[in-house]
């Protein structure tokens, strides 16, 4: 036998590295692989390996190290995280759902709609803390001459079209998501997934009510979407910063939705973006569940469905759902 190089020997060995930064010492949770990417999912961060080989696959240099980065600064402890990626993670198996689902796809788009939530998260968490930087500046005491500096928020316009184009960006990940299920999903959007499931033969859970609930929701996101991208007269956002009304009361930055199919009336802007990342967070959740549900493979003797598990039997604290089989008396895990 020929002797390895000192590079072989080193790169053929086990890989240990430890995944810390100064700012998360947190524990690790669960290790999960996207595509060709290794994740590591902390309770306050999920960092990406990336092996010497990855970087130098050619092992022309032994300094080349392993390295771990962090992808996003939400971890485990997030319930969020749980109910999008790590539910993901949970129900997209190869040995349970049938062969035509391309789980590496579907669980690559989960990683991506992860991103986007979190970008959308971001925005919103900086938006509020720039919106109560801004309240700690200024006194609302009016002065002598009967006037009062009121606070801003610079760059308003911008920050809420960012917000919604991140949020539709998650929400457009996840019908690429719905068309690896359903490849013959073409055009008309969510309505068309109405449809499909709407004119099955035979009913076979509470989707299609599931779906006729969330649709006011999925259809305003995008046309807010289109509202900042193509303003029109009867198409467009209109965003107040802060102001007086008549009855001497502070109000906060707001947003307005002028559109003819999704109107929304104003309303404070931190609050309509937090309600727009928890909806989307439920519907993806939500989404995932019924489109692996529909895929089990017949598993000879286990009658193998999706299930939500109480606080006390999950296996992840932040994951709902799994798979399961249920038992004359209770529901047991399955895999």
């Amino acid at each position: 036998m020929i002797d390895k190089r000192p590079i072989d020997r080193l790169r053929d060995g086990a890989i240990s590295l430890e995944v810390k930064t100064p700012d998360d010492d947190s524990a690790i949770s669960i290790m999960i692989t996207v595509g060709d990417r290794l994740l590591v999912v902390k309770e306050k961060g999920i960092y990406e390996i990336k092996p010497a080989d990855k970087i130098d696959p050619d092992r022309k240099n032994i300094q080349v190290p392993n390295t771990a980065q962090r992808v996003l600064p939400y971890g485990s402890n997030e319930p969020w995280v749980g109910a999008v990626l790590l539910t993901g993670n949970e129900l997209l198996k190869k040995e349970i759902l049938n062969e035509q689902v391309d789980i590496k796809g579907a669980m690559s788009l989960v990683l991506e709609v992860t991103q986007n939530i979190a970008g959308a998260k971001e925005l919103m968490n900086v938006f509020r803390g720039t919106q109560d930087a801004e309240l700690k500046k200024y006194s609302m005491e009016i002065k002598k001459d009967h006037s009062v500096i009121l606070p801003s928020i610079s760059g308003l316009a911008n920050k809420c079209k960012e917000f919604f184009q991140k949020s539709d960006h998650a929400l457009d990940g996840l019908f690429k998501i719905v068309k690896i299920f359903y490849p013959e999903m073409n055009k008309g959007g969510w309505d068309s997934l109405k449809n499909k499931v709407d004119n099955e033969s035979t009913k076979i859970d509470n989707f299609s009510e599931v779906l006729e609930n969330i649709l006011p929701f999925l259809h305003l996101v995008r046309n807010a979407r289109n509202c900042v991208e193509h303003p029109r007269i009867e198409q467009k956002i209109i965003t107040t910063d802060f102001s007086i009304s008549p009855d001497n009361q502070l109000l906060p930055p707001s947003i307005e939705i002028v559109h003819p199919k999704t109107p929304q009336s104003v309303v404070a802007a931190v609050g309509l973006m937090s309600q727009t990342c928890d909806s989307i967070v439920e519907i993806v959740e939500s989404i995932l569940v019924f489109l692996c549900n529909r895929q089990i493979r017949p598993i000879t003797g286990f009658p193998v469905r999706v299930y939500e598990f109480p606080a006390d039997q999950r296996i992840t604290e932040n994951v709902k759902y799994r798979y399961g089989i249920a038992t004359e008396n209770n529901i047991i895990h399955f895999v």
